[in-house]
């Protein structure tokens, strides 16, 4: 009787400790966790601030030459392409590799029916395979479609240099498109005037930025956007998982390794990976300019002009230094 009771004391004494030390571990490791996620939120806002002490600083010193720089982060323009298997959305940004984006997160919205219907992640933009099917326009869109893990999936965006965009822009849409259908008067029918087109270009976006602008954003508005304009970055700037893609193909290769790293993180399988890597990598699409003639030439005047470089610093520079891209070629 008396060795049963003590084998019970014992064993109640054993899940006593045993109890204590468990909550104490579980209380330790929900206070190492909130520290840890304390101080990585701490980091943000320091980054954050950062990051604004410099923007304010370099508009300062810009407003003091006389040469005002268009402001960061303005809630202009916005595109998604989501996956909801993998929880992911996909911000595409114009003219930053947008139509191969659109082709991928297409790939990833439904993997089976898109080889089935034997389609390209690099078709052109206005026949691509999911239009409408995946595509939103806000991020509240996005979050409500997501369902269940609309406060846990991830945001990606690729975006490229300000100025290999700002040519490869230049070079489609107010030297190729502009002759091809001259009645537009496309590019404020500068007729591929670079400086024309930006003294025009930056003259709007002061008043888009004024926040009194009664202006209906243009084409060229939307395509020429600084990139913090775009993906609702002044909300969302640092959830963001940012890519850097070259338009070409023989040096988007970091680009790429980095976007299907964001994507393994999200279980997307490898071979899909696999695909999306060998057709980024050895193709381009449709309207790609940045082996053609035009591309060049835009490129030598932005060399040789001072004047277009001075626009082209106003307009960009706080892209450069948000996005930390080398602003040698501004100077």
């Amino acid at each position: 009787m008396s060795k049963c009771f003590l084998t019970t004391v014992l064993l109640l004494a054993a899940i006593s400790i045993s109890t204590f030390y468990f909550l104490n571990s579980q209380n330790l490791l929900h206070s190492l966790k909130t520290y840890q996620y304390s101080k990585f939120y701490e980091q943000i806002v320091k980054n954050q601030q950062n990051l604004d002490n410099l923007i304010k600083k370099t508009m300062d010193e810009a407003e003091i030459k006389g040469k005002s720089l268009i402001p960061a982060f303005i809630d202009f323009d916005r595109e998604y392409a989501i996956a909801p298997y993998y929880n992911l959305s996909i911000c595409r940004i114009k003219k930053s590799m947008s139509t191969l984006m659109s082709g991928i997160s297409c790939v990833l919205y439904d993997t089976d029916d898109f080889f089935k219907n034997n389609r390209s992640i690099l078709e052109v933009w206005s026949r691509r395979y999911c239009a409408d099917k995946n595509e939103y326009r806000r991020l509240n869109e996005v979050k409500w479609t997501m369902g269940a893990a609309h406060h846990t999936f991830s945001k990606i965006v690729v975006i490229r240099n300000p100025i290999s965009r700002f040519i490869s822009f230049f070079s489609n849409k107010c030297i190729f498109e502009a002759k091809k259908y001259p009645l537009r008067k496309q590019c404020y029918n500068c007729r591929g005037n670079i400086t024309c087109f930006l003294i025009n270009q930056y003259n709007r976006f002061l008043i888009h930025s004024s926040g009194k602008s009664l202006l209906k954003p243009s084409y060229e508005d939307r395509h020429a956007a600084p990139l913090s304009w775009n993906c609702e970055f002044r909300k969302h700037f640092n959830d963001y998982k940012i890519a850097k893609l070259s338009a070409d193909p023989e040096k988007r290769h970091d680009g790429i390794d980095q976007l299907l790293e964001y994507f393994r993180e999200s279980n997307v399988p490898n071979d899909t990976l696999s695909y999306i890597r060998k057709a980024a990598l050895e193709g381009e699409t449709k309207h790609a300019t940045f082996d053609s003639a035009a591309h060049d030439k835009v490129q030598d005047q932005i060399d040789k002009d001072p004047v277009i470089r001075d626009y082209l610093r106003r307009i960009y520079l706080l892209d450069f230094l948000i996005f930390k891209f080398d602003h040698t070629i501004l100077k």
